[in-house]
C-alpha cells in the first residue's frame, strides 16, 4: 500500500513535478522504468535517473519492515564479514535446548530452499545435529537419500552419533539412509586404513564425499565438548588442545583460528571425511549455538569449511568480536 505525506507546492520546481510524476507512475501505477519512459517521452536510462533524484530530494521515502528484533543486519554483516553465501541467525532464548531447537528449525528451512528429490544429504553429529532432527517437520523437504559424514560411536549418547541422526532425519524425510558403524576416531592410522577398506564403511563415507548438500555441527575446545563425554579425550587432554594453537573442529578435524587443520597425526585417525574432501563439497552449511563457540565458528569459517551458516544471536553477535590472528597482533 503507497502511503502519502504532505509538501508545499511553493518549494517545489517545475523539474520536481516531472520527477513526482515519474514517481506517481513508477511506484503507485507499478508501470515499468520502460513503460514511464514511453508514456513521458524520455528514455528508460532517464526515468532511472528521475527516479534516484526523487529518492536523494527525499520527494519518494521507502521503507522497509523493521520488526522489534530485527536480525537480519546481523545475518548481513555475518556474511560480510566472512564471505559467506548466506546466515541465517535466530533468537536466543535463556533456555539453551530452546534455543538450539530454533535453530534446528532454521536449518531445516534452510534445507528446504536448497535441497531437491536428487540430493544427497551429508550430515555430522553432536547437539546441534541432534536438535536438526529433532526439530525438522514430517515431509518438510525431499532429498534422495541422507549420509553420515564421519562415524560417532562411542560413550556419548547415542542419539548424538552420526548414524542416529541421519536416521531419524532420513525417516522424517522418507528418505533412503546409509549407516556408518565406525567410531569416528580410530585407535591409530593403520586402523582407520583397515576400517575404510571395508564395502560397508568405505562406500558410505565415498557416497558422503559426493553428496551435494553438507550440514555439518561446529564444535569448540570446551568442558561441553561431545568429543569428551564420547570418551575420545579426558577433559584435560581436550582443554590442553588450546596450548596448539587450536580453537575448535568440524567433523572431528581441529583447526587454529585461520581456519588451518592443526592436529594432522589426528585427522589421520578421524573416520570420516578428511579436511579437503569437506572443502570440496559444494554447499555446506554448519549450524551452531552459543557465544563460547565463536572461536571454533569463526575458524570454520575462515578456513571455507562451511559456505552458509546457521546460529543464534548471541553466538552471532560473538562473531563479529573474533579478531585474526593478523589483528589480533596489530591490536596488541
Amino acid at each position: 500500500m503507497t502511503t502519502r505525506y504532505p509538501v508545499d507546492q511553493r518549494t517545489l520546481s517545475e523539474a520536481d513535478h516531472v520527477i513526482l510524476k515519474a514517481l506517481h507512475l513508477y511506484y503507485e501505477y507499478d508501470l515499468t522504468q520502460a513503460e514511464v519512459g514511453a508514456r513521458m517521452g524520455f528514455s528508460r536510462p532517464k526515468v532511472s535517473k528521475l527516479l534516484a533524484e526523487g529518492k536523494e530530494r527525499g520527494l519518494v521515502k521507502i521503507e522497509i519492515a523493521e520488526p522489534a528484533d530485527d536480525l537480519v543486519p546481523l545475518e548481513i554483516a555475518i556474511e560480510d564479514r566472512y564471505g559467506l553465501r548466506e546466515t541465517v541467525v535466530v533468537s536466543t532464548s535463556d533456555d539453551r535446548e530452546t534455543t538450539e531447537l530454533s535453530a534446528g528449525r532454521a536449518g531445516a528451512a534452510l534445507l528446504a530452499r536448497v535441497c531437491t528429490q536428487q540430493t544427497v544429504l551429508g550430515v555430522s553429529w553432536g547437539l546441534s545435529m541432534r536438535a536438526l532432527a529433532d526439530a525438522t517437520p514430517v515431509r518438510s523437504f525431499r532429498c534422495k537419500k541422507v549420509v553420515p559424514l564421519v562415524g560417532g560411536m562411542g560413550n556419548a549418547h547415542t542419539r548424538l552419533h552420526s548414524n542416529e541422526v541421519c536416521a531419524d532425519l532420513a525417516e522424517k524425510l522418507g528418505a533412503e539412509h546409509l549407516p556408518l558403524a565406525a567410531p569416528a576416531i580410530a585407535r591409530s592410522s593403520s586402523s582407520r586404513s583397515e576400517l575404510v577398506a571395508l564395502p560397508g564403511i568405505g562406500d558410505t563415507l565415498a557416497e558422503g564425499a559426493d553428496c551435494d548438500v553438507a550440514i555439518v555441527g561446529i564444535g569448540g575446545i570446551l568442558s561441553t565438548s561431545t568429543m569428551v563425554e564420547a570418551g575420545y579425550f579426558t577433559l584435560e587432554e581436550f582443554l590442553g588442545l588450546r596450548e596448539r594453537g587450536i580453537v575448535g573442529d568440524v567433523c572431528c578435524h581441529f583447526l587454529d583460528a585461520e581456519g588451518k587443520p592443526r592436529y594432522p597425526e589426528l585427522s589421520e585417525r578421524i573416520v570420516g571425511l578428511t579436511p579437503d574432501e569437506l572443502l570440496a563439497i559444494e554447499r555446506t552449511i554448519g549450524i551452531a549455538t552459543g557465544a563460547e563457540k565463536a572461536p571454533g565458528v569463526a575458524a570454520v569459517a575462515r578456513g571455507g569449511f562451511v559456505k552458509a551458516l546457521v546460529c543464534d544471536k548471541e553466538l552471532a553477535q560473538s562473531l563479529l568480536e573474533v579478531q585474526t590472528t593478523k589483528e589480533s597482533k596489530v591490536a596488541g
